[in-house]
This record gives C-alpha cells, sequence and structure tokens, in this order.
C-alpha cells in the first residue's frame, strides 16, 4: 500500500518532543525515552477525535496512561518490564486514597497503593524524585482515573495478554513508541525492587501469561506485530506510531508499513507518515498513521 508523507506539527520543538518533568502524575517516574503527554493528547484529538478506547501495548512509564486520563478515556496498556508496568498501573488507577495507604513494603492487600510505592521508591534514584506529598497534590489537582482501566505486565506481542481486552469499543486509538533500537534504556532500581514489582503486579491481578523477553527483535517486527493483536480485537482502530531511525540510522517505517499492508490487506487503510522534526541524535521524529477497519 502506498503511504502518503507530509509535514506535521505537533511535536513542534523540543519541548513538545520531551516530557516535562512538571506534568502532574506523569512525573511520578518519566523513562529517558518517555514521549510529552500533552503534545500526545494533542495528537489524538487531531488524529482520532471520536476515540473512546486509548491502548498502548508498549506501555513503558505511563505516559500514555496519563494522556489517556486526560482525554477522559478508558486505559488498555501492557508492558513487559516489571517495574514499568507497575508505574503504568499507578498513573493509571491511582487515586487520593490509594496514596494515603501506600505501605513502606508491598502489601498484598493493598496491590495499587503498593505499585505506587514502587514507584516512589523507583523515583528515587532520579533527577527528579516524588515524594508522597507531591503524589497528593498531584491527584487533587489532576483528572480522575477512567473507569474500565486495565494494565497488564507481559508480552503484547502473544494473543493470550488480549483475551483480557474486554471493554467495548467503537473507535480504539492505538498510540505507542515501539522501542527504536535494542539500545533503548530500562529503569535502573535498587535491589529487591523489582522483585517486589512483581509481587505488586500478582496482587493486582496484572500479570498475565507470556511474561518472557519478547520474541520480535526488530522495530517494524514488534510493531507490526502488536498492532495486529489488537486488529483481530477491535473492530474499528487508529494507528499512531512514533518513529525515529535506529542507532545505525535504518528506518522502519516503509517495512512497517509492508508488514501490516501483507497481514490486513483491505482493512488498512489511510495510511500516512507525518514527519516533525529533528529532537534528538537519531533523527527525524515521524508518525506511522493508519486506520483499520472490519
Amino acid at each position: 500500500m502506498t503511504s502518503t508523507h507530509k509535514a506535521y506539527c505537533p511535536p513542534g520543538n523540543l519541548t513538545e518532543y520531551l516530557p516535562d518533568p512538571r506534568e502532574p502524575i506523569d512525573r511520578w517516574f518519566q523513562a529517558r525515552n518517555a514521549s510529552n503527554v500533552r503534545t500526545t493528547v494533542r495528537i489524538v484529538r487531531d488524529l482520532c477525535p471520536t476515540a473512546d478506547l486509548f491502548v498502548d501495548p508498549l506501555a513503558g512509564g505511563g505516559s500514555s496512561a496519563c494522556a489517556a486520563r486526560l482525554l477522559g478515556l478508558p486505559f488498555f496498556g501492557v508492558e513487559l518490564d516489571p517495574l514499568l508496568a507497575c508505574v503504568c498501573l499507578a498513573k493509571s488507577a491511582a487515586e487520593f486514597d490509594h496514596v494515603r495507604a501506600v505501605p513502606p513494603r508491598v502489601s498484598p492487600d493493598q496491590p495499587l497503593a503498593s505499585c505506587l510505592s514502587v514507584t516512589r521508591r523507583l523515583s528515587e534514584g532520579t533527577e527528579h524524585p516524588v515524594s508522597e506529598h507531591e503524589m497528593l497534590a498531584d491527584l487533587v489537582a489532576g483528572p480522575c482515573a477512567t473507569t474500565g482501566s486495565h494494565v497488564l505486565w507481559g508480552d503484547a506481542t502473544q494473543a493470550e495478554i488480549w483475551d483480557e481486552l474486554h471493554v467495548q469499543a467503537r473507535h480504539a486509538v492505538l498510540y505507542t513508541s515501539p522501542p527504536f533500537d535494542l539500545s533503548s534504556p530500562r529503569p535502573q532500581a535498587l535491589p529487591g525492587l523489582r522483585a517486589e514489582a512483581e509481587l505488586a503486579l500478582a496482587a493486582a491481578k496484572a500479570a498475565r501469561s507470556g511474561i518472557g523477553p519478547g520474541a520480535f527483535a526488530s522495530y517494524d517486527q514488534i510493531a507490526s506485530a502488536v498492532v495486529l493483536r489488537a486488529a483481530y480485537r477491535l473492530q474499528r482502530l487508529t494507528v499512531i506510531l512514533e518513529h525515529e531511525p535506529a542507532d545505525d540510522g535504518s528506518d522502519s517505517r516503509a517495512p512497517t508499513i509492508r508488514r501490516l499492508t501483507d497481514k490486513l490487506g483491505s482493512r488498512l487503510r489511510d495510511v500516512r507518515i507525518l514527519e516533525c522534526g529533528a529532537y534528538s541524535r537519531r533523527g527525524l521524529f515521524s508518525l506511522i498513521v493508519c486506520e483499520v477497519a472490519q
């Protein structure tokens, strides 16, 4: 399928590209390769204004979960790293009372509060550690969690994870940032915190089969695999994939579109490549956008 290329904004500058360390809720922990929450919100409102479900199968540190909160959309997220899955769950579902109940260590009776505990301690190793007071202030000022949101710890390229997608959506948006290269960073944590994250996720019933190292090595393989899984579960889907060249300069946009075209055929429509600007050493940041219909 032929794709169209055109210039697009946002992000229109480095500030709109990088995560904002002052953003309520999102500031609890931001991965080094995170997206700017407000820019994600603007993009979704522009490209998929009728969305009634936000899906991110490579949810990372939960910037998309925060964007879904701001948009008032239910969120379905999947993340392979247990530390990031805890952060994503906390950002997606936490409310004021959960912070007040945060235990010093993981408690099976308080799974969401335990995820908040993991998140707070994970932030201690960053430039912007978050306090309990700041968490409370963010939840007072920020948007409420959206009913029906669900975050899972597992591999979104595997079918079992998607069996947990029970939300009936008329028009879902899948917005995600597949790893641009195998060197994409993973969080560093104090000894024992990763194991506590796994316990918290199990208590929250967020752990699912398919947990492992992931079976796909390249951007186009990962991106096409998660989009295909979503396409089998959802009737109407707008796909928005962030893309930057890999460390070796290779461009995965055409291979990704080719894989999706081969598998989805006539279901794949209106394929676009929206080019924004160069904001990192990798080069041009762009969005691969397409529609998937029944």
